[in-house]
This record gives C-alpha cells, sequence and structure tokens, in this order.
C-alpha cells in the first residue's frame, strides 16, 4: 500500500472531524468564546465542511434547523418550567425545610453527597440529562452549601453522573443511538454487554472524585490560574 493510499483515507474522513473537535474545544480552552459560542463556531465549521464535501443541499439545511429548532423548544421549556419549580421551593420554604430535615439526621457531607449521587444515577437510568439537571439543580446547590460540600466537586460528580445515565438502561441515549446505527444482527442485550465495562470505569473514576476530591479541582483549579 503505498503512502498515499494511507493518508488518503484519513485527510478525507479523520482530519475534518478533527478540526471540527478543533474548533469547539480549542475556542473554550483559549477563552475565545463562551460555551454557546464555540457551540455556534462548531456548528458553522460543520456547515463548511458540508459544503467542502459537496453533501449539503438546501433541503439537508432546512431539515437540520427544524431538527435543532424542535429540540430548543424542549429544552427552553424544560427550562421554564424547571426555574417555576425552583420558585414554588424557594417561596414555599421548602428547600430550607428539606435542609432542616436532613441535619435533624446529623449526616456527614460524605453521606448527603452519597446519596446526591444515587438519586441522580438512579434519574439517569429514566429522565434525559436536560430535566435531571434542572429537576435536582434547585434542590441539590442549596443543600450542598449547607453542607460545605465544594461546588467544583459537586459540578463534575453532576458531569459524571449525566454521563453515566447516557449508558445506563433502560432508557439510556446513547444505546438507543448506537441500536439504531448497528447491524440487525445486534441486539439491545448486546450493546449493554458492550457499554458495561464502560460504566464501570466511570463510576469507578466517580468513586475516585468521592475519596479524593482534589481529583476533581485539581485540573479546574489549573484553568482557573
Amino acid at each position: 500500500m503505498s503512502l498515499r493510499e494511507r493518508w488518503t483515507p484519513f485527510v478525507l474522513y479523520v482530519l475534518p472531524l478533527s478540526v471540527l473537535f478543533a474548533v469547539v474545544i480549542g475556542s473554550l480552552l483559549l477563552g475565545i468564546a463562551t460555551p454557546t459560542e464555540s457551540a455556534a463556531l462548531g456548528s458553522l465549521t460543520a456547515v463548511a465542511i458540508g459544503a467542502a464535501y459537496r453533501a449539503l443541499t438546501w433541503a439537508k439545511l432546512g431539515r437540520a434547523l427544524m431538527e435543532t429548532l424542535k429540540l430548543s423548544v424542549m429544552i427552553l421549556f424544560i427550562i421554564a418550567a424547571s426555574q417555576t419549580f425552583a420558585q414554588v421551593l424557594s417561596f414555599s420554604g421548602a428547600t430550607n425545610g428539606l435542609i432542616n430535615a436532613i441535619n435533624s439526621f446529623d449526616p456527614t457531607p460524605l453521606m448527603v453527597l452519597l446519596g446526591m449521587i444515587a438519586i441522580l444515577l438512579f434519574l439517569g437510568c429514566f429522565i434525559d440529562q436536560v430535566s435531571m439537571l434542572m429537576v435536582t439543580v434547585p434542590v441539590f446547590v442549596p443543600l450542598a452549601n449547607a453542607m460545605g460540600i465544594d461546588p467544583l466537586v459537586l459540578g463534575v460528580v453532576y458531569l459524571l453522573t449525566m454521563e453515566i445515565g447516557l449508558l445506563t438502561p433502560p432508557f439510556g441515549l446513547l444505546l438507543f443511538v448506537m441500536r439504531g446505527v448497528a447491524p440487525p444482527e445486534i441486539r439491545m442485550r448486546d450493546i449493554y454487554a458492550a457499554v458495561t465495562p464502560f460504566v464501570l470505569i466511570k463510576l469507578f473514576v466517580l468513586g475516585l472524585i468521592v475519596w479524593l476530591p482534589e481529583l476533581g479541582t485539581w485540573l479546574p483549579g489549573l484553568m482557573g490560574r
């Protein structure tokens, strides 16, 4: 196999994806763009790559915009409902009541954090990540502040549990994505078996973060400096 035959697939099919990744993540790490702006840059880059491959048509672009609009409206409705939920909790005093009820059992911060993780892992099996985030944040953040849990550690815990939720049955989103692209002979049981090692690795990392919180704060601390 000649050098050109080896490098042509990389240049045609791998390098454009790497460019897209570099634009999105690079703009974030370099402080050029906010997360929303980096997403917009990624979208423009994806459109440019599609046009370069001559695979972009008005029909495909319109369909992509319509699907994006549907997803954005759904997320905005969830955010609006979660804000209403947070206001109801605040005005009713339910959050303070819950914190006082938990404090009456005199739990340690570790016990509270483990309870939060258990709830997030359970919710991740049944609802999407945006809904899980919006429903629990109004309760968990004040509770974490009251118990002295590092907000950065809580944020890392949220990220890891939401990632695990994407892979846990019965309604893990990535499981259905993999089923959609897999050959017909691949069953859901095979996909569950394939993702199990990755779920175990993520649970191990989550356990390390709980055991050694410094692991979750060290790298963000470096980026902050």
